[in-house]
């Protein structure tokens, strides 16, 4: 009897040695890494402090900001695990938000900050922006809001229907002219948070490389702003120019919405909660009949403003920094107009106004 429990005993530590080898290993090396993501953010001019989380690359030694585009060869994004998978204090700053802005990237280039932080009204509320570079459906949005329970009074929603619409099940992000599945959402949190460990760790590899050649340290990307969700795009030449070309419709007006559209927008409206505001930002393919006619059927306001005296970055896209201005200007004068935020501000318009 005491010899089979032995020898019991005996094979289960003899079995257990291989996984506290493994363990031991494991331990060293996420050791390892952590030691080797310091060392270059050291010599990447970060300095050692990591005020969102442990790998970010900051702005200029700014932590309020961290890389979310970059990549050298191969262009990548951070914010889709920066969101999904809740790495740093961006997902807890949307979800202290009274206003958040959903949309891809038109929404990011079109939202203009300042004009919205002098807007009467506005300037009291925490706006989050929470536009995503090269995801055109919401889907992925719709996610990340019910994953975190992602709730504010009120929502203002870019309802575009270029490539494919906001109010679609898509699931794929855009990146020059690559269109592939969105990886962040089929992971695991610790996942996602080595993912961004892993990235962040190439773009500081491409930066010395490159200071190495060089010889001068020079880092590159678009970074974004954990405390309101702005991409910062001063860095961008053509954003900031005061020569660009007006914006130009090439979009047959006569365009609508559909059905499955509408149904869709309706499930999705009623899972995120809070009252709804739909707007269009302008650029040469939108269509302001099938935003009308959704917004008709959902029965919530619509913010379209005009094209004129817009102006664009790249010839109908996006809005440059003063296209930016007008439109945020549009939007802020309409919005606190719109039932919807009445309803969503009624009890705190009087210390607003």
């Amino acid at each position: 009897m005491s010899t089979i429990i032995g020898a019991g005993l005996k094979t289960d530590s003899a079995s257990s040695a291989p996984r506290r080898y493994l363990a031991v290993v494991g331990c060293v090396g996420v050791v390892m890494l952590f030691l080797f993501e310091f060392c270059l953010s050291v010599f990447s001019y970060d300095g050692w402090t990591f005020h969102d989380y442990f790998s970010q690359i900051p702005s200029h030694g700014n932590v309020d900001w961290y890389r979310d585009f970059g990549g050298r060869g191969v262009p990548q994004i951070q914010d889709q695990d920066t969101f999904y998978n809740n790495v740093g204090g961006s997902v807890a700053t949307a979800k202290n938000a009274d206003i958040v802005f959903l949309g891809p990237s038109f929404v990011s280039y079109a939202v203009d900050r300042q004009t919205l932080q002098a807007s009467p009204q506005l300037d009291r509320l925490k706006i989050y922006n929470m536009a995503f570079i090269g995801i055109r459906g919401g889907e992925f949005s719709r996610r990340v809001i019910n994953r975190w329970k992602i709730h504010p009074r009120l929502w203002v929603i870019n309802a575009d229907d270029q490539f494919v619409h906001f109010f679609s099940n898509d699931l794929h992000v855009t990146l020059g002219p690559q269109k592939m599945p969105i990886g962040a959402a089929k992971r695991t949190r610790l996942a996602g948070y080595l993912t961004v460990m892993g990235r962040n760790l190439r773009w500081r590899i491409e930066d010395l490389v490159d200071a190495f050649k060089t010889g001068h340290f020079s880092p590159t990307g678009l970074y974004r702003n954990i405390s309101n969700g702005d991409v910062g795009l001063d860095a961008n030449g053509g954003y900031v120019a005061r020569d660009n070309k007006l914006l130009l419709s090439a979009r047959d007006p006569n365009c609508h919405t559909t059905q499955e559209v509408v149904d869709y927008a309706r499930t999705f409206l009623k899972e995120v909660g809070g009252q709804v505001v739909l707007t269009l930002v302008p650029h040469s393919q939108a269509c302001a009949q099938q935003a009308e006619e959704l917004a008709k059927a959902l029965n919530v306001d619509l913010i379209a403003p005009p094209f004129d005296g817009l102006t664009t970055i790249d010839g109908g896209g996006h809005l440059d920094r003063a296209g930016a201005e007008k439109y945020t200007s549009y939007l802020a004068r309409e919005i606190v107009k719109t039932e919807a935020f009445k309803r969503a501000f009624s009890e705190r318009l009087g210390t607003l106004n």
